[in-house]
């Protein structure tokens, strides 16, 4: 029974021995992985901004295209273009297009 009790302690102890071996190899492989994992949040973060934020992404876009080429023209005609494709501006835009039809034929 005593050599069983011994024979049990013995294994413990080597299982524990390899438990923390493999630990250290985890926090290892773990610090290796941190810097590609956070770069990769960031980006995921960066995507759902994007898609959620589209309007203030396209403004912020127009104004470094208007500090880069300094033409306030260019800006008006970029950010026209830009607001024209958006779903909302063409609805807009036939709302006003109809009602001046209507104004004009009063």
């Amino acid at each position: 029974m005593k050599g069983q009790l011994n024979d049990l302690a013995c294994r413990r102890r080597l299982l524990l021995e390899k438990i923390n071996t493999q630990r250290m190899e985890l926090i290892d492989i773990s610090l290796q992985l941190q810097e590609p994992l956070a770069l990769a949040d960031a980006g995921i973060k960066a995507v759902h901004f994007i898609r959620s934020h589209p309007a203030l992404v396209a403004g912020g876009v127009i104004l470094l295209l208007a500090f880069r080429r300094g033409n306030l023209l260019f800006v008006a005609q970029e950010g026209w273009r830009l607001l024209s494709l958006h779903p909302a501006t063409a609805y807009l835009s036939q709302l006003y297009s109809s009602r001046k039809h209507d104004i004009q034929a009063k």
